[in-house]
C-alpha cells in the first residue's frame, strides 16, 4: 500500500472520530478532545514525507496542501510546509474552529480576545511543536510566528475550508485597526488529495 493511500485512510479515520466528538457542536471540552486526535495523526510522521510536502523556496515562504475536505466544505485538513520565517498578525478564521498541530518545527501562537471590533489584547501564548497543538473555537483569534531555524510541517484543521469560511479579520496592533476580508485568492493551496 502506498504512503498516500495509508495517509488517506488515517486522515479519514481521524476525521470520522473528530466528527463524532464534535457531533453536538464545538465547545472547550470537545475541541480539546479533537485536538488530541490531530496530535495522534501528527505522531505518524511517516505519513507526511517531505517528498510529498516539500519545503518552499525563499520566494514562496509557505505552501498549503489540502489533504481532506468534505463535499460541503466542512472538516478541511491542510498540511502547511513553511520556512522558519513564517509569521502572521492576529487573525480569526471567519467563525470556523481551528486546530493546529506540529509534525516538524516550532511556532509561537499568541492567543487574543477582541476588545473592540478593531482591537485585540493578548491573553496567552503557546508554542506548537511536535507533541503539542493549539485549538480555537469559532471566535478564536491568534497570531503565528515561526521559532528556531527548522522548516515547519504542521497540520491545520478547520471546521470549514478556507473558501467556505466567512468574513475574516486581521488585526494591525500598531494602528489599532482590523482589516476585514474574504478568502478569495487561494492560489497558494495545492490539492494533495
Amino acid at each position: 500500500m502506498s504512503t498516500k493511500l495509508k495517509r488517506e485512510l488515517e486522515i479519514k479515520a481521524t476525521v470520522k472520530r473528530v466528527r463524532n466528538i464534535l457531533c453536538d457542536g464545538a465547545n472547550l471540552k470537545s475541541i480539546n478532545l479533537a485536538k488530541q486526535e490531530l496530535m495522534t495523526l501528527c505522531s505518524k510522521s511517516h505519513l507526511f514525507p517531505r517528498s510529498d510536502f516539500p519545503v518552499p523556496d525563499q520566494e514562496q515562504v509557505e505552501r498549503f496542501f489540502l489533504v481532506h475536505e468534505e463535499d460541503n466544505g466542512d472538516y478541511a485538513l491542510y498540511v502547511n510546509s513553511a520556512l522558519p520565517c513564517q509569521a502572521y498578525r492576529p487573525h480569526d478564521h471567519g467563525g470556523s474552529w481551528a486546530i493546529i498541530a506540529a509534525i516538524e518545527g516550532e511556532e509561537r501562537h499568541g492567543l487574543y480576545r477582541e476588545v473592540t471590533p478593531d482591537s485585540v489584547e493578548l491573553v496567552n501564548e503557546i508554542v506548537v511543536k511536535p507533541g503539542s497543538a493549539v485549538s480555537m473555537l469559532g471566535d478564536g483569534i491568534h497570531s503565528i510566528s515561526a521559532q528556531g531555524e527548522k522548516p515547519l510541517l504542521h497540520l491545520h484543521f478547520y471546521g470549514r475550508s478556507f473558501e467556505n469560511q466567512g468574513e475574516r479579520a486581521e488585526y494591525d496592533l500598531e494602528k489599532g485597526i482590523a482589516e476585514r476580508f474574504m478568502m478569495e485568492d487561494l492560489d497558494y493551496i495545492e490539492d494533495a488529495r
